[in-house]
């Protein structure tokens, strides 16, 4: 995938709800990887969110450095 393009992944789903995924990989030398991932589903509801904020990346790294 070109850097800068967003993937787009079809599936198939009864409901027209959006799924957003952010994610970060952790390296430490000497220590396993790790995989740390939030997600974020919208459903098109008023005053709901429809992707993640710069909170919900914070929040994101707090969960890494756990």
């Amino acid at each position: 995938m070109p850097l800068g393009i967003t993937p787009i992944v079809a599936v198939t789903a009864a409901g027209n709800a959006r799924v957003s995924v952010a994610g970060l990989v952790w390296y430490r030398p000497g220590e396993r990887s790790r995989l740390i991932y939030g997600t974020m589903t919208h459903r098109g509801r008023t005053g709901e969110p429809k992707g993640f904020r710069e909170h919900d990346f914070a929040r994101l790294l707090d969960a890494a450095y756990q």
